[in-house]
């Protein structure tokens, strides 16, 4: 009988044995997938990155904008946005996160404002922040002006005219004259609501001298300048009683002798090699005092055979001159 009864107890013994390893296993297991769970919890989704490749742009020029997310949301879908000052959000462009968490979106603008990246559906959206931190980004008006060249007298003006875009009334437009790289302001003008602007320009002193118009900067566009041409300023024309002479082969007071197709002008006291601009009924030349004269009259210069030819002109009469 105690036999029997040892045999009974050993079944009961392993069991309980048995027992205790399933729960030492059962801990071992907890304790090992709890470091793991901690990790999870631990490490939340990242925010949407923004880099751009240039934030000044010309007017209409794309802006690149760049960023990335963990890549376990590839697939996520992102939208570029952008806001004017003082206006709200609006998506301008939308693009798909790429298998190694990067993006990349791009967008034509005509203005300043702000600009950043959101996904637009994500399960995570609601325990990390979903868009990106903002960027600044400059537009700088496009100014449409005709470049060429103009010519006036000194004391008379000139029109410069051109377009502002974006179009808007109101905006400040400056016409400048340079010399040398250094730029002055001699002319300013609003636009109207369709964008157009007229500055009138006056001609202070000779010579040639370069243009250009200055957009500047608004809330709406960053500053912008864009080159006008140049001005080619002179004297004031004067009537003045002319005559010719054909003398050829004879000596001429400022050296040498007349020649049959010499462009010239004589007159009394103007120092030999002026250069003097005459005008006849829509005809012009510019010739150098080579000679003395007229001494007949009150005419003031006598022009060469070929100086008259070019001009026109024949006998005695009145010609315009710069001098």
């Amino acid at each position: 009988m105690r036999q029997h009864s040892q045999r009974r107890a050993r079944p009961r013994h392993a069991a309980v044995g048995a027992l205790a390893l399933g729960s030492i296993g059962t801990v071992l297991s907890a304790t090992a997938l709890a470091p793991a769970q901690a990790d999870s919890a631990a490490t939340p989704p990242s925010s949407p990155t923004i880099s751009l490749r240039n934030p000044h742009l010309h007017y209409g020029e794309w802006l690149v904008v760049q960023g990335r997310l963990p890549r376990t949301e590839a697939g996520q879908r992102m939208s570029l946005q952008y806001a004017r000052r003082g206006r709200g959000w609006r998506a301008v462009k939308a693009t798909t996160v790429a298998r190694d968490g990067s993006y990349r979106a791009s967008a034509s603008l005509h203005a300043s404002g702000t600009v950043r990246m959101v996904r637009t559906a994500s399960a995570v959206a609601a325990a990390v922040r979903s868009a990106s931190e903002t960027r600044r980004v400059a537009v700088a008006a496009e100014l449409v002006v005709a470049r060429r060249s103009r010519a006036t007298q000194v004391g008379h003006a000139i029109r410069v005219a051109g377009t502002v875009l974006p179009r808007g009334g109101g905006r400040h437009v400056v016409v400048e004259t340079g010399a040398r790289g250094h730029w002055r302001a001699v002319a300013r003008a609003r636009t109207q609501a369709n964008g157009h602007f007229s500055a009138r320009v006056e001609a202070r002193r000779l010579g040639t001298i370069a243009l250009r118009v200055r957009f500047v900067a608004d809330r709406k566009n960053a500053e912008s300048h864009a080159v006008a041409g140049s001005l080619k300023v002179g004297r004031p024309f004067r009537p003045s009683l002319a005559s010719w002479y054909g003398d050829y082969g004879g000596p001429l007071a400022c050296g040498g002798s007349l020649g049959a197709g010499q462009l010239g002008v004589a007159n009394k006291s103007l120092p030999c090699g002026t250069q003097v601009t005459i005008r006849y009924r829509g005809r012009e030349v510019t010739v150098p005092v080579i000679d003395r004269g007229p001494y007949v009259g009150g005419r003031e210069w006598d022009l060469t055979g070929a100086t008259a030819q070019a001009l026109g002109f024949d006998g005695v009469g009145t010609v315009y001159v710069d001098r």
